[in-house]
């Protein structure tokens, strides 16, 4: 999802109606009126299979069958057609009207080209110039720190002198190869030389003192340099590293501005002349042509106003240069073929020259340390091989009895308990238990109430009637011993007598009856209260299990499996700071400086806009944004609503300060998915 895709489309959907406005003017013999929604010129009569093959190409050059083509699709394309370098004829009639069409549909396929390129190179410039901010900031960063200088200057040590010596060897070649032996303090001609080289020794002499002289001269360079910080020259490189690459940024940059900007510009107006657009073809092409031999030269174009005086230069003319549209095909071909993947090939050139180190420049130090601490490594190794052999098979079986105890147990006991019925639940007692030992207990006092009708019935004597009972044994359910418990308070009060009786002693029984009835009462209870949370505990006991397997999971896959992809804490994180960059952009620019303070009534607020540089580099921008927002927000609405603000941010024509405040509206009306 990129906004290049989006304006090559919108520019030929433009195209598309002024080429239906110029055919709508034609004589109705000259147009078939058949299909009144195509968009290509055909005849009235059967069309010749010239006008059929041109009208095939421009299907395929066209944005709705495809989003954007490759350069080599594109040649192909343009080959494919054979355009010829033909007069057009200005007079439409039954005789030439063949004539006509062809040299219309030609231009049409040179436009489509056209529009196509302009896609290609706006995508290529979006690649080239992304990167180079990360190379930025690397620099930035070593420069930020003087250990940071150190350490690159000690990585790089290696490849600094391979230079030296290269250099070195270089130049005594090129003295051998002039026949020149320059020695401690002679000089031999090439005639004498000559001579010289009759043998084989000398000549291997004659080779040393040169390569002596051209060491002894860079010595004495290198000693000069010595005036100067070894740590100030390394900085110096750096700065000179930043420096280049960030003028191939701003140059990348202002390329994109300018042909966002001044490319294929065709116009809403209706009073401009139906042949406009093949002028605004021919200027973008010239444009185009130009971007891309001067893009990435950086070492010959002194900066961003004169690589845009250099685009600008042969582009602003009329249609004088190119009236024939064979002469554009073969420029658009030349450019695809040429000068674009030059420019590309120039452009990592000076990428792998002044970007930063690669990664084996970077890791060669803990590389080295560790191959020449491989041998003791190995040792190391074969001398604990059995000991290392052990720990391995103890932690997997550590992470087998892990896995079984602690996550594959635990689900089988929660498939169990939903599956368990009441008969085969497990309990802290038996159900029948507590059933016989409460009428156990219940026998007891009704015994010990018919013994002792005093005590059940206060002082009656009488024997106990079965009403009377029956009374006794539901209050005993209920937990009322009151029948026994007279009794003990009469004994205790005569303990030896009641001792003698027997009386005291069953009292105490029956109350030790109670008590353990008492506590398989509140071993139910628990008993119950834990059947009714078994789940829960069964979930509970799964629950360590399953989270120690899904972090290691997310850590695995985070340092394994997760450098393809962008996830979506990441990429929340990152268009976070791309708004910010975004806003810098903005709030920096000479335009909001120059409308800060300033009314909108007197200056306007269109009437400050971004530079060809800014624009570029806030289209970056954009396009990352667009490009994380799918992995945040949702598809729908929202998404359609954050490409509306997106576009309108980087429309330029609104103002810079239109700009900022779109910013402000992606901030709060997002930060719902982006928070």
């Amino acid at each position: 999802m990129s906004f290049v895709a989006d304006q090559v489309r919108a520019i030929d959907l433009q195209l598309d109606r002024l080429h239906l406005e110029q055919i709508s003017a034609l004589p109705p013999s000259a147009v078939s009126d058949s299909d009144p929604t195509t968009r290509e010129i055909s005849l009235a009569t059967s069309p010749s299979p010239r006008i059929l093959k041109l009208q095939g190409i421009i299907k395929s050059l066209s944005s709705t069958s495809s989003t954007l083509l490759t350069p080599q699709q594109i040649t192909s394309l343009l080959s494919l057609a054979d355009i010829s370098a033909a007069s057009p004829t200005i007079a439409i009639n039954d005789e030439n009207v063949e004539t006509y069409l062809e040299h219309e549909l030609s231009w049409l396929i040179v436009s489509k080209a056209a529009i196509q390129t302009y896609g290609v190179i706006l995508l290529s410039l979006v690649d080239a110039t992304l990167p180079l901010s990360d190379d930025i900031y690397y620099w930035d960063e070593v420069l930020s720190s003087y250990r940071y200088t150190l350490l690159y200057s000690l990585q790089t040590s290696p490849w600094r002198l391979y230079d030296f010596a290269k250099e070195v060897y270089h130049d005594a070649r090129t003295r051998f190869e002039r026949g020149e032996l320059i020695g401690a303090d002679n000089v031999i001609q090439p005639e004498a030389a000559a001579a010289a080289a009759a043998s084989l020794s000398e000549t291997a002499q004659r080779f040393y003192g040169l390569i002596r002289t051209s060491w002894h001269e860079r010595s004495l360079s290198v000693f000069n340099a010595r005036l100067v910080s070894p740590f100030a020259l390394i900085t110096h490189s750096i700065h000179q590293k930043h420096a280049n690459i960030s003028k191939l940024r701003a140059m990348q940059a202002s390329a994109l501005g300018v042909l966002m900007n001044e490319g294929l510009m065709f116009g809403q107006d209706d009073d401009v002349e139906k042949d406009d657009w093949k002028g605004v073809v021919e200027r973008s092409i010239v444009l185009m042509d130009n971007v891309v031999k001067n893009v990435s030269n950086i070492h010959h174009v002194g900066g961003v106003e004169q690589f845009e005086d250099l685009v600008f230069m042969g582009s602003g003319g009329g249609t004088s240069e190119f009236e024939d549209v064979a002469v554009l095909s073969h420029r658009l071909q030349q450019m695809l073929r040429g000068h674009l993947p030059k420019q590309e090939l120039l452009s990592r050139e000076i990428l792998r020259v002044n970007g930063r180190p690669s990664w084996i420049v970077r890791y060669w130090i803990p590389i080295t340390a560790v191959f020449l601490s491989s041998g003791t490594l190995l040792r190391l190794l074969v001398n604990r091989q059995e000991a290392i052999q052990i720990w391995i098979r103890e932690a997997g079986e550590t992470a087998y009895e892990f896995w079984d105890n602690w996550v594959v147990d635990p689900i089988k006991r929660i498939i169990s308990t939903i599956r368990t019925g009441e008969d085969q639940e497990v309990a802290l007692m038996s159900r029948e238990s507590l059933i016989s030992d409460r009428e156990s207990l219940e026998r007891m006092v009704v015994e010990f109430a018919i013994d002792n009708p005093s005590a059940a019935l206060d002082n009656a004597s009488t024997p106990l009637t079965p009403a009377e009972i029956e009374l006794i044994r539901e209050n005993v359910k209920q937990g009322d011993l009151t029948p026994v418990l007279r009794v003990y308070e009469q004994d205790m009060k005569k303990p030896i007598r009641g001792a003698v009786t027997g009386e005291l002693l069953r009292s105490l029984l029956i109350q030790i009856q109670k008590t353990k009835v008492d506590v398989e009462v509140a071993v139910s209870g628990i008993d119950n209260m834990l059947k009714s949370q078994q789940l829960l505990f069964g979930m509970l006991g799964l629950t360590p299990g399953v989270l120690i397997v899904v972090g290691t999971t997310r850590w695995v896959r985070s340092a394994w499996g997760g450098r393809n992809g962008i996830k979506k804490g990441e990429a929340k994180g990152r268009m976070v700071r791309i708004l910010r960059h975004i806003d810098r952009i903005l709030s920096t620019s000479a335009a909001y400086r120059a409308t800060k303070g300033r009314g909108s009534e007197v200056h306007g607020e269109r009437s400050s806009i971004l530079t060809f540089k800014e624009h570029g580099l806030l289209l970056c921008e954009i396009h990352v944004l667009r490009q994380l927002a799918g992995y945040v927000l949702p598809r729908g609405v929202v998404m359609k609503e954050f490409l509306e603000d997106l576009e309108e941010m980087g429309n330029i024509r609104n103002g810079v300060r239109a700009q900022r405040g779109v910013v402000e509206r992606v901030r709060w009306a997002y930060a719902k998915w982006m928070n």
